[in-house]
């Protein structure tokens, strides 16, 4: 009897091993979880803004993911409805505005010679694009750069049809991720030719603004992510003589690959890639003195809350008097500086998805 009872404990011992480990990396990831959690809201509460508030990020990129990591499939080439994803352009500095749209995050940066787009959302939002432009003042002929911070339906397939329209525009992308623009099974007609391969930590100047790429791999093989400086903010009603700097990270969310190319070999792979990029961004956005976070998901940092206030403390504001209306709220701020500038928002945004990141990948070596 003792015999055979001896290998049979050796078995349950040996297969005991994974469990164990992946409760340590659980435990790991809870650890994480818990500290992005506290990096949310800023540790000193300021009530009137309260749109420094990182929740919707928070509620994505600290989700525990389903496992395995595998391709997304999704086709979306068809029309969607223009009240689903239009949003009002708004002008944030002097030298910035917002053209575009609820679903992904599109920037205009307008100097004395020309203009530098940040990515471009689906083929059929481009025509918004030009307006949200011209709603401004701005004439879309000007535009000398158009930057796609990766090779993502919903941030290229905008691009060909202003690169048609306006031949003069380069587009640029990072060599790899212009090599997953010719490899994925995206539509053709939705493809814009190879033009401007951007390298890391390149300079883009024009008119005295200047735009620094970042390969940062990890939402694709080549995600790009930017600096922007100096953004002035002398005409409008939150008024200052400040240069400042905002940062966009080129992609938040894990993503092994889609449209038919697979990125990484695995979810590990991945994710350890994803993090490294982030450690390196945060520490050279720390260093150019970033106070201004632009999110490509507009949600992520709270964008659509800081562009409602935005227009209330300017001085076109109308609507009724009441103290709980638009006036009301302008009357609130009134004082305040602008809603998108904040070192410590910038700061604990990228702090936030580093303990995010960590977490996934903890969740990921205990798979």
């Amino acid at each position: 009897m003792t015999r055979h009872l001896a290998p049979l404990c050796g078995l349950i011992l040996v297969t005991a091993w994974p469990s164990t480990e992946a409760f340590a990396q659980a435990a790991a990831a809870a650890a994480h979880v818990k500290a992005a959690q506290a990096l949310i809201s800023p540790k000193v509460a300021n009530p009137k803004a309260p749109f420094h508030n990182f929740k919707a990020l928070f509620d994505q990129a600290c989700t525990a993911p389903t496992l395995p990591d595998t391709v997304r499939v999704q086709d979306r080439s068809a029309v969607i409805p223009r009240k689903e994803w239009f949003a009002y352009p708004e002008q944030l500095f002097d030298n910035l505005f917002f053209i575009g749209t609820k679903t992904a995050g599109v920037w205009a940066v307008n100097t004395s010679e020309g203009i530098i787009l940040i990515d471009t959302n689906f083929h059929y939002s481009s025509k918004e694009l030009v307006l949200g432009l011209l709603n401004f003042g701005l004439d879309p002929k000007d535009i000398k750069f158009i930057i796609v911070t990766h090779a993502h339906d919903d941030r290229y397939w905008g691009a060909k049809s202003l690169q048609d329209t306006y031949p003069n525009a380069r587009v640029a992308m990072s060599a790899a991720d212009w090599d997953v623009v010719a490899k994925d099974n995206s539509p053709a007609q939705f493809k814009p030719k190879r033009d401007m391969v951007v390298t890391d930590g390149q300079r883009i100047t024009l008119g005295g603004v200047t735009v620094t790429t970042y390969v940062t791999p990890g939402h694709t093989p080549g995600t790009v992510s930017v600096i922007i400086g100096p953004l002035t903010n002398r005409n409008d009603v939150a008024s200052d003589n400040g240069k400042h700097v905002a940062s966009i990270w080129g992609g938040t969310d894990p993503s092994l690959g889609r449209q038919g190319v697979q990125y990484f070999p695995d979810g590990r792979a991945m994710m350890t890639t994803h993090l490294a990029s982030l450690r390196r961004f945060a520490d050279l956005s720390a260093k150019a003195g970033v106070d201004v976070v632009l999110s490509p998901t507009l949600a992520h940092a709270n964008m659509p809350e800081k562009m409602r206030i935005w227009r209330f403390m300017n001085p076109d504001v109308s609507g009724g008097g009441s103290p709980d209306g638009p006036l009301g709220e302008a009357a609130n701020m009134e004082g305040q500086p602008s809603p998108f500038v904040s070192t410590e928002a910038a700061t604990r945004y990228n702090q936030l998805l580093l303990e995010c990141y960590e977490a996934q990948l903890a969740w990921r070596m205990g798979s």
